[in-house]
This record gives structure tokens, sequence and C-alpha cells, in this order.
């Protein structure tokens, strides 16, 4: 099987001088976790994570309608083609520790994009000896893909800031507020 069988073609992208709170926008509206990063001849340049922007915007202590996306991309991008095997992108995943590879042609313009989500979408509809192989290397891809070294011991937990009284009770009493639009399911 393919990875043009098996993509995303419908991709949102932006460009290195976007406001990330655009790019967020984005996110939300296509329900997507990440945005690849094009030029003006729609090559990939870069990759955002919705991670990538909660981290950028909380350690430089700035709005996100203040950061571009060149700040907070990452400017190494693992890509593949439309002819791959949706087994080797798989494996591919796993060695580069990604979850989402954006599908670029031989001039490196932007295709379509290949998500976990999708190989898992395809094992599914396949026959039983192909979605054998395919669980098979989804299984690998996502254990290598969550390695973590062993911690010896835990971090020691910050603590929170005190508060005055009244506005201890304030903040009990506030309702969470939850952002305007669609509802989302969580994968």
């Amino acid at each position: 099987m393919k990875i043009e069988s098996v993509m995303t073609r419908r991709v949102v992208a932006a460009r290195a001088d976007t406001e990330l709170a655009h790019v967020a926008r984005l996110m939300w509206d296509n329900d997507c976790g990440s945005v690849p990063v094009v030029d003006a001849e729609d090559k990939v340049v870069g990759i955002l994570t919705d991670r990538d922007l909660c981290m950028g915007a909380n350690f430089s202590g700035r709005a996100l309608r203040e950061l571009r996306a060149a700040s907070c991309m990452a400017s190494e991008v693992v890509t593949c083609r439309p002819g791959d095997s949706v087994a080797s992108v798989a494996k591919l995943m796993g060695t580069k520790k990604v979850r989402r590879v954006p599908v670029t042609d031989a001039a490196g313009r932007l295709l379509g994009l290949v998500s976990v989500g999708d190989i898992l979408n395809a094992a599914t509809r396949s026959a039983a000896k192909e979605r054998e192989q395919l669980q098979a290397a989804l299984v690998e891809a996502l254990s290598a893909i969550c390695a973590r070294e062993p911690r010896e011991e835990v971090a020691a937990l910050v603590p929170a800031p005190r508060r005055a009284p009244a506005a201890a009770k304030a903040v009990k009493a506030a309702k969470p507020v939850k952002p305007a639009g669609k509802k989302r399911a969580r994968v």
C-alpha cells in the first residue's frame, strides 16, 4: 500500500511570517494538531504542532498574535513521497520520533500529510495479511516514538503561588470558560 492512498490531501499550511494566533485558529477550525510551513513556491520549510505554539508562547512570555511561525517551527522536517510504502513511512516515523509527516513531490512542494491515525485507518481497512503487517509496523513506530529513558527520581513539583483568601474563593467560584466553536472529540 502506498502513502498516496492513505494521506490527507486537504492540508492547511502557513508561511514563516504567519502570526501564531492565525496558525492556532487554522488548527482549531480544521481539527488538526500540526500545520506545515511552506515558502512562496509551496515547498515545505518547517512544521508547527499545537505543542510548539503553547511552548513558544509560554517560554517567550508573549501572546500568539505577537509571534510568527518562524519563531517556533521545527525547520528540520521529515518528509515522504506519495509512492513510498505505508510500512516504510511508519518505520520512518518511529526512527525520527514524529507522528505526522508531510508528503511532498520531488521538488519538495507540499502534496499532503500522513499521520499515525491515517496509517491506523489504512490498517483497519486492509485485507488480513496487509493489516497484520501495517499493525506491526505501527506498533513498532509508536513504541519508538513513545520510548523514554527511565528516570531515577521524580522531578520536584513547583509550588502553586499563594493567594489571598478572598482571591482563592473567587477562583473556586468562577466557572471555566470554554472557547467558542465546535465541540472537539479527544482522540
